[in-house]
């Protein structure tokens, strides 16, 4: 999960509990989103993106950023 967070952070250029510039990113690390099944994932707003690597984290803030929605759920390709 370390390599996640620290994906997201490289990639947004803030640290944990900052804000981008834009005001579109906040990072905010948890302890627990409770699916242990399907770590590393993350929450954002109401969408849980699950079973992530490195390499899934660019694809999600690329898609953000270009006014896109990911598709939610496992990145692994399991149901």
């Amino acid at each position: 999960a370390e390599t996640i967070v620290e994906a997201f952070s490289d990639k947004l250029g803030i640290k944990g509990g900052e804000t981008t510039k834009d005001g579109l990113f906040t990072l905010v690390e948890v302890e627990c989103l409770g699916a242990c099944a399907n770590a590393p994932m993350v929450q954002i707003n109401d969408d849980y993106y699950e079973d992530l690597v490195v390499k899934d984290v660019h694809e999600i803030v690329d898609d953000l950023k270009s006014g896109k929605r990911p598709f939610p759920g496992p990145r692994s390709g399991r149901l």
